[in-house]
């Protein structure tokens, strides 16, 4: 499987970004299956709360142990990955700053072209307007840039706690927005269960996409904060040089499973109305622990597959996951296209008809494909296809 090239890659990440593609469609599953996008600013009243008990335990695992939890992966290998390209051009003394701007550009193109015409959820656009931000701290001191990250961390936690508690209050108060959202969801199920493709363009037109935009400027900083996370570790070289850190992986590791799974079993029970907290005020203060939960478990996460992809026999077994992290790009888009033709109304018509445990049932049948389609397919190509098109572009020649 095209040996000589993966000798000047870091297996680990390519595990870590292939478990990590298993992580977000499991959190984004909800999302595609049901209008939880429509329902997720009603305190206790959501698709992913069902009635029966299997489907009541598989989405409470799912809150405590994957939603919050991949995207912070997502980014903080984005962080990695900005220090090791930025470095690897200036050792060639190439111009790293402008070939990282085209790298942006394509990610920025491409994730409107996924959030426009595919769906809502995309993430790569606020990846594009994030990282722009990163270059100034590219030579910036560890320290300063571990400081910015956890200043960005926990600033966004506290205000993403107030605006959510503000706005429960507020649903709660009886202003009738909670009536509003409901029928919004209705609409929604409607329209995606049963609609065209072009229906379903023009209510996410509509309805959704001027929102994900408009959330620009509060998801951005966190981004951000995550990304610094991994540049820092990149700086640091505890990636690069893992078998001579591996101490401090274990400490991290121990540490940050049991405080970040602490939090997040915190966040859950809260979520699901566990504690004695009206519902209104248990879920703003769900999501702001969650934003610090979910990198600290993702932290635990990392560091333990730093660790067994350090013994032979590990690694071995995980390539085929190594295989689909090498094509995250392209198997994050096919995700949405096979998701899409499942529950959309211009395909199987699944929307709103299966809960939680059938969903993740789902998104374990195929991101094993897509494993066995990313190992396949490397045997034969250096590069998934989507990749391939993005080194051509940042990589064409300078005029």
């Amino acid at each position: 499987m095209n040996t000589a090239k993966k000798q000047n890659r870091i297996v680990s990440l390519d595990m870590l970004r292939g478990f990590a593609l298993l992580g977000i469609l499991t959190a984004n599953m909800a999302v595609f299956k049901s209008p939880a996008f429509q329902l997720q600013s009603i305190p206790g009243v959501s698709p992913s709360f069902p009635s029966d008990m299997l489907d009541k335990g598989v989405t409470f695992m799912i809150d405590w142990l994957v939603i919050g939890k991949f995207y912070p992966l997502f980014s903080f290998l984005f962080g990695i990955g900005f220090f090791l390209f930025y470095e690897t051009l200036k050792e060639k003394e190439m111009n790293a700053e402008r070939l990282y701007k085209r790298r942006l550009a394509f990610l920025m193109a491409a994730g409107l072209v996924h959030l426009v015409f595919l769906w809502s959820g995309d993430i790569l656009h606020t990846y594009a307007a994030a990282g722009l931000l990163l270059l100034p701290f590219i030579h910036r001191r560890s320290r300063t840039v571990l400081t910015w990250a956890v200043l960005l961390l926990v600033t966004t936690s506290l205000f993403t706690s107030f605006l959510t508690i503000s706005g429960n209050f507020y649903a709660a108060s009886g202003s009738g927005y909670t009536e509003q959202a409901l029928a919004g969801a209705a609409k929604a199920e409607d329209v995606y269960s049963s609609g065209s493709y072009s229906d379903i363009l023009r209510y996410r037109l509509d309805e959704e996409i001027p929102l994900v935009l408009s959330n620009l400027v509060l998801n951005v900083p966190q981004i951000l904060g995550l990304f610094l996370i991994g540049l820092y570790v990149g700086k640091k070289g505890h990636v690069q040089r893992a078998d001579k850190h591996l101490k401090g992986w274990k400490k991290t590791m121990i540490f940050m499973l049991s405080a970040g799974g602490l939090l997040s079993f915190l966040y859950a029970a809260l979520l699901h109305g566990l504690l004695p907290l009206p519902l209104w005020l248990a879920d703003g203060a769900a999501q702001g622990i969650n934003m610090i939960a979910g990198p600290l478990l993702m932290l635990g996460y990392t560091s333990f597959f730093v660790i067994i992809t350090q013994k032979r026999r590990f690694s071995t077994f995980l390539q085929p996951i190594a295989a689909a992290g090498r094509m995250a790009l392209t198997n994050y888009l096919l995700q949405t296209v096979i998701c899409l033709l499942l529950f959309y109304g211009f395909g199987l018509q699944l929307f709103g008809t299966m809960g939680a445990a059938s969903g993740f049932l789902i998104t374990l049948v195929i991101f094993s494909t897509q494993t066995a389609f990313s190992y396949l397919w490397l045997t034969y190509y250096s590069h998934g296809p989507m990749e391939k098109l993005w080194r051509l572009w940042i990589y064409r020649p300078f005029r």
